[in-house]
C-alpha cells in the first residue's frame, strides 16, 4: 500500500532561507515513495514537520504562550468575558477548554504520524544517502519523536512521580512508533516513559559522531564530513541537535526524580554546549534600538522554532485597546502591576529587582495596575523575531539546583542559581547566600522558574512535577484532577 503525505505538510520552509517555497506537484496528496526518493525529500519532510510545530494550536501558541501558561496563572484571565477564563479556572468539560487540548492532542500526534513515516522509511535508503544525512535526518527525528511524546505526557499524565511512584503503572497515552492507520493502544506511564528514553538513547547515539555543533577543526579526528553546501545545517539552535535531546533527557530523568543522571544530562549541556551552540546573553536587551533588542534571549535557546509572522498570533493578546482602538483589550495576556512587583521583589528587594532585565525591559507599563508583556513583540527588521524558545540553557542550570538540593548539596545549588541570575543583569552583591536552607532554596527556584518562563508554557510543567498542592495566583486545590488533563473524548469512545 503506497503511503501519502498531506500537500500541507510538503508545502514546506528552507531553513537555509525562511522565505523559500519549495515547489512541489499540485496534488492535494503525493506518495510518499515519490517524496523519498532522493536525499532532498528527507530533508523536505523533516522541515515539514517543524513547520507543523510552529502551528497556533501547538508551539506557535497554545502550547507555549496561550493554554499551557494559563494553566499555570501566569496572566490575570478569570474575567467573565476573557476568552480563557475556563482555562484558568480548569473547567475541563468546557466546549472552549475541550478544543484548546484536544486540538494539542490532535495535532501532536499528526507531528509524530510524519516523523513515523521518515524514520520508518530512511533505513531502507542508507545505503543511497550520505551517512552524515542519514544519522543527523534520522536522530533529529528520533529526538523530535521522543519530544513531542513526552510534551504530551507532560500534559496528560502524571506528575510527582518521586513520591507517587505506582502512578508509572497507570494507564497513561498511546506512544505511536509506527506509520499506520491502525489505532495505538495507551500504555502504562512506565512504558510510555521508557519509549521517550529509548528513541532519546537512540538518538543521541546517532548523532554523536555527526553533530554539528559537537564538531570543530580541533576534535574532528575522524575527519567527519558534514555536507552543508545547501545550508541545511546551518543555526542548529532552530533544529533539534544533539544537546536538545541531552537537556531533554534531563527533562525526563528529574519527571522521574532521578536526580543523578538528570544532574549528568544537564551537566553536559552545560558545560558543553557553551560556545559550540549558545551562550549567555550578551545584554543587547538593553540596546536603545528596538531593532537590535533580543527580547527572548535567543542565543540561549538550545531548540526553539522560527515561527514566521508569530507577531499576528501574539499581537492581538497584548496590546492595550481592542480593535476599536477606544476600549481596554478584554482578551490581554498580561500582568497587573501588583502581579509584577511580588513576582521582581520590587517592594522588598529595591533596585536589585529594577535591575533584572526581565522586569526592566520585558514590560510596558501602561499604567499603574496593567503591564503588558514585551518578550514575543518585535520591531520591524528586527534581527531578532519570531524565535520561540522551547528549551533554554537557563533551565538546564535550573535542573542542576534542583538536583544538587535535592541530592543535599545546597550550596551548589545556590551556586547554579547565581550564574542565572547574575546574567539577567542582577548585580553581584544581590547574590544569593550560600547558607540558604533546602526550603529556602527550593523557594527561590519557583520564583526562578515563574520569573524566567513566563509566556513559554514551562510553568505548569514545574508545579505538576513537583506536585504542588497550592500554586500563586489561585486559590483552587491542585491535585490529579486538575494537573492530569482528560483525553479526548473520542480516544475514549474509540476504546483507549
Amino acid at each position: 500500500m503506497r503511503k501519502f503525505i498531506p500537500l500541507a505538510i510538503l508545502t514546506i520552509l528552507s531553513l537555509s532561507s525562511c522565505e523559500k517555497w519549495l515547489s512541489i506537484t499540485p496534488k492535494s496528496e503525493i506518495a510518499s515513495d515519490e517524496l523519498f526518493k532522493s536525499e532532498q525529500g528527507f530533508k523536505d519532510a523533516l522541515i515539514g514537520v517543524y513547520l507543523m510545530m510552529t502551528e497556533r494550536g501547538i508551539y506557535g501558541f497554545e502550547s507555549t504562550i496561550g493554554f499551557v501558561d494559563v494553566l499555570a496563572q501566569q496572566y490575570p484571565t478569570t474575567a467573565l468575558n476573557h476568552p480563557y477564563a475556563n482555562v484558568s479556572s480548569y473547567q475541563y468539560q468546557s466546549s472552549v477548554v475541550t478544543n484548546y487540548k484536544d486540538n494539542i492532542w490532535t495535532k501532536s500526534y499528526s507531528v509524530i504520524a510524519n516523523l513515523n513515516n521518515l524514520i520508518n522509511t530512511i533505513d531502507g535508503y542508507k545505503d543511497k544517502i550520505h551517512p552524515a544525512h542519514y544519522h543527523l535526518i534520522k536522530g533529529e527525528a528520533l529526538g523530535l519523536r521522543a519530544f513531542v511524546h513526552f510534551d504530551l505526557y507532560r500534559l496528560f499524565g502524571y506528575g510527582n512521580l518521586k513520591k507517587s511512584p505506582t502512578d508509572l503503572e497507570r494507564i497513561s497515552l498511546p506512544y505511536v512508533d509506527q506509520y499506520s492507520k491502525s489505532i495505538s493502544a495507551p500504555v502504562s506511564g512506565s512504558a510510555f516513559l521508557e519509549l521517550v528514553e529509548r528513541d532519546l538513547n537512540e538518538a543521541e547515539k546517532l548523532m554523536v559522531h555527526y553533530e554539528p555543533a559537537l564538531i570543530t577543526p580541533t576534535n574532528n579526528l575522524g575527519g567527519v564530513e558534514i555536507p552543508n553546501t545547501d545550508h541545511f545545517y546551518d543555526n542548529r539552535r532552530l533544529r533539534f541537535n544533539y544537546y536538545a535531546v541531552k537537556s531533554t533527557l534531563a527533562r525526563l530523568y528529574l519527571w522521574l526524580g532521578d536526580y543523578e543522571k538528570a544532574r549528568d544530562a544537564a551537566d553536559e549541556v552545560a558545560t558543553k554546549a557553551r560556545g559550540p551552540l549558545v551562550s549567555f546573553h550578551s545584554g543587547n536587551i538593553n540596546d536603545p534600538d528596538p531593532i537590535n533588542k533580543d527580547f527572548t534571549f535567543s542565543t540561549e535557546h538550545i531548540f526553539g522554532l522560527n515561527i514566521q509572522n508569530m507577531f499576528d498570533y501574539v499581537e492581538p493578546f497584548i496590546r492595550q485597546y481592542g480593535p476599536d482602538g477606544v476600549n481596554e483589550n478584554n482578551r490581554r495576556l498580561h500582568h497587573s502591576a501588583t502581579m509584577a512587583k511580588t513576582l521582581y521583589e520590587i517592594d522588598t528587594k529595591g533596585d536589585m529587582s529594577l535591575s533584572d532585565y526581565r522586569y526592566k525591559e520585558l514590560y510596558n507599563k501602561i499604567s499603574t495596575t496593567a503591564y503588558l508583556l514585551l518578550k514575543f513583540t518585535h520591531a520591524k527588521n528586527s534581527r531578532y523575531k519570531d524565535r520561540m524558545p522551547l528549551i533554554k540553557l537557563p533551565e538546564m542550570f535550573y535542573i542542576l539546583a534542583e538536583c544538587y538540593n535535592e541530592l543535599g548539596d545546597s550550596p551548589k545549588a545556590v551556586q547554579y542559581l547565581n550564574t542565572v541570575r547574575t546574567n539577567r543583569g542582577i548585580a553581584p552583591n544581590f547574590k544569593l547566600n550560600e547558607t540558604l536552607s533546602k526550603e529556602e532554596v527550593h523557594a527561590q527556584l519557583q520564583l526562578e522558574y515563574r520569573k524566567e518562563f513566563v509566556s513559554e508554557g514551562q510553568l505548569f510543567y514545574y508545579y505538576k512535577r513537583r506536585g504542588n498542592s497550592s500554586i500563586p495566583s489561585t486559590n483552587k486545590e491542585m491535585n490529579n484532577s486538575v494537573y492530569v488533563l482528560p483525553l479526548p473524548q473520542r480516544e475514549i469512545e474509540m476504546g483507549n
